[in-house]
């Protein structure tokens, strides 16, 4: 599977192996979503790569939108240049569930396939992540200043997001639910975002933030724990 035809993508997002989270009855880990009533100049912002909780490697979108006068005429702004091939693998065993999948969105411009992992404890409580860079034929990774990647988990208006001294991030729900994230090796840093979808229109929010090269970080993990406990896992 890859990008859609162009004249049924006019309302696509580049948003390749993007994942959203809820718990309860909230939402914790979202995507920007978009506004459908509101300001047009909005909806390109909400349609990139960087408005959705996954990878973006130079702050470039995985796929590309056609601003051609002639094209937006009959099809809008039409998703080209997309991810053409998407392998998933399921992952499930004993205790958990799970998937592995990559895309080649980048492959072309930057010569990086971003491959995802996801496993969900049975349980429900713990949501671990893993996502690497590589190239094709698993050629190294030179530093060439081309392979800076940002990936992002934007975080809803409702839920509370505190920062304590060991790196760790709390995510917190007014009445429910606590989730704590993690990475092994980045420090996650908070900056700004925009929720798009909100019924009252675009909302600030902010977003996770694991920023490196791929040069010197091939891949990360990082992981979500809900808990109970004064914000922390039991076992930290």
């Amino acid at each position: 599977l890859g990008s859609p035809p162009i004249d049924v993508s006019n309302a696509a997002h580049a948003g390749c192996l993007a994942f959203e989270l809820s718990s309860g009855r909230q939402h914790f880990i979202v995507n920007a979503g978009i506004d459908t009533y509101g300001a047009p100049e909005f909806r390109p912002l909400a349609r990139a790569t960087a408005a959705h909780s996954t990878a973006t490697i130079n702050d470039t979108s995985s796929a590309r939108f056609s601003h051609s006068l002639r094209v937006s005429d009959l099809l809008g702004s039409p998703l080209i240049g997309g991810p053409q091939h998407v392998p998933c693998k399921r992952l499930d065993q004993k205790g958990m569930q799970g998937f592995v999948a990559r895309h080649d969105g980048y492959v072309q411009q930057f010569g990086f396939l971003h491959e995802r992992e996801l496993k969900l404890g049975t349980n429900g409580n713990v949501l671990a992540g893993r996502d690497r860079f590589l190239r094709p034929g698993n050629a190294a990774i030179r530093n060439n200043g081309r392979d800076f990647v940002t990936v992002r988990f934007h975080v809803h208006p409702d839920i509370s997001l505190l920062q304590d001294g060991h790196d760790r991030l709390t995510l917190a729900a007014a009445q429910g639910d606590s989730w704590v994230f993690t990475c092994a090796e980045v420090v996650p840093e908070v900056e700004e975002s925009i929720y798009f979808a909100g019924l009252s229109g675009p909302r600030r929010s902010r977003q996770i933030v694991l920023a490196f090269k791929a040069s010197e970080i091939a891949e990360v993990h990082w992981q979500l724990t809900r808990t109970d406990i004064a914000g922390y896992p039991e076992n930290n």
